[in-house]
């Protein structure tokens, strides 16, 4: 069996990703030309075909709004590669995230829009179409996976991720990408120590057929929502493997395949190469694009001087949650000139006193903490309470900003 293909471009790009022209539209468009020729045959791939291109469009950052979501100049050039090679018709969609539609998530983007319409590709609201259940029986636990009808519809399936830690997931990379598939009613379940299998298992079902990886400007450490920008890395990964793709960009990285959960499953459950020895990578010298990434801290310990938090036995769907919400606050300068709050997160011990010596106003996170809500002595609540398995990211934060910010 021939080894999977993985195609590494890289090349100076003039400007930056929220302040460009079409002089780095046309670098960027010819560097993504380089990987994609070098890793398939675009023609033959997508002539006379309807096209599904699937960015990452998840939740902006106001701090680093070009380095969250994939670059628009990346969207442009795939949308125009796809044109030139083709495509009938190149439809761009996702869902951005728990509770936020496309609709909102592209709202102040009309400039990129237009450029969009220009360039041949047509918005497609996941959001707001059909949604069908397509059966899984191989899987760990999501069957069926419930999908956009706009996605089974078309002929091709183009995967265009961004180059980014997670906190909850350490990377979220061209398979992660495909969380965004998920509509909203079936996102939060299996958002735990769950999650990795929920991914491979949409995988299982979806499989695209190309993957561009956007790693012009990536992002570090506490990411989504919180993690810094790493500036022109000026990098762009092609293949029709993703679990290959993924792993060469997590090696850039400096993240081996063995240290991300979903990889370790695609790995046991055959769905594509995470052997790096496996995988022919042309083009660019890896070695000598290779950064260490700053990784992101899933616990909250110690990390805010006025959040005092007692981990208990919590998963990483409620530390993953809590940490954004947290990043979120401080980020923002929220927790400045606040009296400390002990929170406490994840089920208590049996038959021990699990809080002693709490510190201002008593918060309990997460559903496996309901235990400690209440003083049934008493009849009374002992704390604030965020329900939830697990809560979502912004729960606690707007909790917390309606209780002590006004």
């Amino acid at each position: 069996m021939a080894r999977p293909r993985v195609a590494l471009g890289h090349a100076p790009i003039p400007e930056s990703p929220d302040a460009w022209t079409e002089k780095s539209l046309a670098a960027v468009t010819r560097l993504a030309g380089e990987v994609v020729g070098a890793c398939c045959d675009l023609p033959a791939l997508v002539r006379g075909q309807v096209v599904l291109v699937k960015p990452n469009l998840v939740r902006p950052n106001p701090c680093n709004p070009c380095a969250v979501v994939t670059d628009e100049r990346v969207i442009l050039a795939m949308v125009r590669l796809l044109r030139d090679a083709g495509a009938a018709r190149v439809l761009v969609g996702d869902n951005p995230g728990y509770g936020l539609s496309l609709a909102e998530a592209m709202a102040g983007m009309e400039p990129f829009l237009a450029r969009l319409a220009q360039s041949g590709g047509e918005l497609v609201h996941f959001d707001a179409g059909d949604a069908v259940a397509v059966a899984n029986p191989d899987a760990f636990l999501y069957d069926p996976v419930t999908l956009p009808r706009v996605l089974l519809e078309a002929d091709r399936y183009v995967n265009l991720p961004k180059m980014k830690t997670h906190v909850h997931t350490l990377v979220t990379l061209g398979i992660k990408n495909q969380y965004g598939l998920v509509l909203d009613d079936e996102r939060m379940f299996c958002h735990r120590n769950d999650i990795n299998p929920k991914i491979v298992d949409i995988l299982r079902v979806v499989r695209p057929d190309l993957t561009l990886l956007d790693g012009l400007w990536a992002v570090q450490g506490q990411a989504p929502l919180s993690g810094s920008a790493v500036p022109d890395m000026n990098v762009l990964l092609a293949g029709t493997d993703v679990a290959a793709v993924d792993t060469v960009a997590a090696d850039l990285m400096g993240i081996r395949a063995e240290e991300v959960a979903m990889l370790r499953l695609v790995r046991q459950e055959g769905l594509g190469e995470t052997d790096l020895a496996a995988i022919e990578v042309v083009g660019a010298d890896p070695a000598a694009l290779r950064r260490p990434f700053v990784r992101p801290v899933i616990s909250s310990m110690g990390a805010y001087d006025a959040v005092r938090v007692v981990e208990g036995g919590a998963c990483s769907g409620c530390l993953s949650a809590l940490r954004h919400a947290l990043d979120k606050l401080g980020s923002e300068g929220l927790f400045a000139g606040r009296d400390p709050v002990t929170l406490y997160v994840g089920r208590p011990m049996a038959e021990r006193r699990n809080l002693r010596n709490v510190r201002g106003d008593l918060w309990c996170f997460g559903s496996c903490a309901a235990h400690l809500v209440f003083n049934t002595h008493k009849r009374e609540e002992n704390a604030g309470f965020v329900p939830g398995c697990p809560p979502h990211i912004l729960d606690f934060y707007k909790a917390y900003k309606k209780r002590y910010c006004g």
